[in-house]
C-alpha cells in the first residue's frame, strides 16, 4: 500500500452509493449520500486496543458507536481535525505520472474512483431533478483521499446508450475504486452527526499508531443489487445531449473468452465532476 495507515490519528472509509465533490471555497471534501430505499446507510467508530493476555502486539478493534436506522432526510455529518493537522483542506493521493484505468499499478491512486466528467465530459450537467432522492450530507475537513480498496475481481465496459436507450458504442473501461479512504492526521479528530433529534459528538483523541477507524457504508445487501449505479447517479448529474453511460461488467482482468461475473454485490461512490459542493446538486 502506498498510504501509511498507520501514522492517523483517525481513518475514515466510505463505501457505496455516494457523489464526491471537493469544495475549494470551504476547504473540505464532501460526499453526497443518496438515500434510496434499496441502499442503507450505516456508521460505525471503531477505537483500536490491545489484546489482553499473551498476544500483547495484536490490536483489536471495538466500536465505540454504531449508528444505523438513520432518517432520508436531515442528516448531516461533519468529520474535522484540531490542532497540528497534516493537511490543511483535503488533498487527492495521485501517484506521479499519467493514470490509465487499464495499465496503472497503484491501487491507492484517487483516480480509480469513477468520476462523471470522466464519462461525460464536457456535456456533464445537473439533472433535473426527477426521481431525486434525499442526500444525506458528509463533510470532512483536513483529510489526505485515496482509494482504500479497488476492487480487480470486476472489469468493467464503458457502454454508451442513445436518448431511447439503444446501445450505440461499447469498449473496455477497467477496475473501480469500491472504498475511499481518508486520513486524518492531527492532535484530535472529531466526529459528529445531525439529525433533527439533536447533534451527537465524538471526540477521538491522537493514539501514536493506533488510527481510530470510521466506517461509513450505505450498500444494498438485496439479492436485487445491481452491479451499475449509473441509473442512480444520472438522477443528479446527466448529459446534456440526453446521453446515457452505463458501466457493465466484462470478466476478470487476465481471463480469456469472458464469461460470467457472479454475484458480487457492488455500490461504487462517484466522483461529481467540476461540481465543487453536493448541494449544488440537491
Amino acid at each position: 500500500m502506498s498510504i501509511t495507515e498507520s501514522s492517523a490519528t483517525a481513518l475514515v472509509r466510505f463505501t457505496g452509493l455516494g457523489i464526491v465533490c471537493f469544495n475549494d471555497k470551504k476547504q473540505r471534501g464532501e460526499i453526497g449520500i443518496i438515500r434510496d430505499d434499496k441502499h442503507a446507510l450505516s456508521i460505525t467508530i471503531k477505537q483500536p486496543r490491545f489484546r489482553d493476555g499473551i498476544e500483547k502486539d495484536l490490536v483489536l478493534y471495538e466500536p465505540i458507536a454504531v449508528y444505523g436506522s438513520l432518517p432520508k432526510s436531515g442528516v448531516e455529518i461533519e468529520i474535522t481535525t484540531g490542532g497540528n493537522a497534516a493537511v490543511e483542506g483535503f488533498e487527492k493521493y495521485e501517484a506521479a505520472g499519467d493514470f490509465d484505468r487499464l495499465e496503472s499499478e497503484d491501487l491507492n491512486d484517487y483516480r480509480w474512483v469513477v468520476d462523471m466528467k470522466e464519462l461525460h465530459g464536457e456535456n456533464l450537467v445537473r439533472s433535473n431533478g426527477t426521481g431525486r432522492y434525499p442526500l444525506s450530507k458528509l463533510f470532512i475537513s483536513n483529510g489526505l483521499f485515496y482509494v482504500r480498496n479497488l476492487n480487480t475481481g470486476l472489469f468493467f465496459e464503458k457502454v454508451e446508450k442513445d436518448t431511447a436507450g439503444n446501445e450505440i458504442a461499447r469498449k473496455d473501461f477497467g477496475c473501480i475504486g469500491e472504498t475511499i479512504g481518508i486520513k486524518l492526521d492531527a492532535d484530535e479528530v472529531s466526529f459528529s452527526i445531525k439529525t433533527a433529534d439533536g447533534v451527537e459528538t465524538q471526540n477521538l483523541s491522537r493514539v501514536n499508531g493506533l488510527p481510530f477507524l470510521i466506517d461509513i457504508m450505505n450498500m444494498n445487501h438485496g439479492q436485487d443489487a445491481v452491479l451499475s449505479d449509473m441509473p442512480d447517479y444520472q438522477k443528479y448529474l446527466s448529459n446534456s445531449e440526453g446521453t446515457s453511460y452505463e458501466l457493465e461488467p466484462k470478466m476478470e482482468p487476465g481471463t480469456a473468452g469472458g464469461g460470467a461475473v457472479g454475484l458480487d454485490v457492488f455500490c461504487h461512490p462517484a466522483g461529481g465532476g467540476d461540481f465543487t459542493s453536493i448541494e449544488e446538486l440537491e
